[in-house]
């Protein structure tokens, strides 16, 4: 797994007043199109923050919570690991800035499924937020990130987040593609 560091600021380990972990996934369907959401005007991977599970089944269970899509077929293991510092990030829960590490596992996955918006059970902060969720070409994605235009503050950290990740997801391929070859 390929580890990434964002610490623009050198933020230290002992500056940290909270950590996080999430788990998101690149899903793809059977067409090849990418899951892909669309919350309070920033686009981003679907997944969330793992709770009292790991992070292959926090992915799973954020798919059936955000998608309706009850059968993934994930990777044992995540491709990629984005550990992010921010200074000055406002929590919601405690309603002040704080210093913040959030740890992403990114894996890869497939499904038959397509989004079943019956089986969703989005939370009430998603129902608000204008929350959609829909299958997309990977370089659609690309594009759409990039013209994407919103006030929202967190946008900057989200559009760095899913390019460097379709990026890396590319690499992550072509050396899968490599390895089955030289298989053969």
């Amino acid at each position: 797994m390929k580890i990434i560091e964002f610490n623009q600021k050198h933020i230290t380990k002992e500056e940290i007043d909270k950590s996080v972990r999430k788990a998101r996934g690149i899903i793809l369907n059977k067409k090849g199109k990418a899951l892909l959401v669309k919350y309070k005007g920033i686009y981003m991977l679907p997944g969330g923050s793992i709770e009292e599970e790991n992070e292959k089944e926090a992915l799973q269970r954020e798919l059936l919570e955000e998608a309706g899509i009850e059968s993934v077929k994930l990777e044992d293991a995540p491709f990629l690991k984005l550990e992010s510092y921010d200074r000055n990030y406002y929590d919601r829960k405690l309603q002040k800035d704080i210093t913040r590490l959030t740890e992403t596992y990114f894996y890869f996955g497939e499904t038959q499924e397509e989004v079943n918006k019956e089986k969703q059970n989005l939370t009430e902060s998603e129902e608000k937020g204008d929350f959609s969720i829909s299958f997309e070409n990977l370089s659609v994605i690309e594009y759409l990130v990039e013209h994407n235009e919103t006030d929202n503050p967190k946008k900057g950290n989200f559009d760095r987040e899913i390019l460097t990740v379709l990026r890396e997801f590319k690499k992550y391929r072509e050396e899968q593609e490599r390895e089955t070859k030289e298989e053969r």
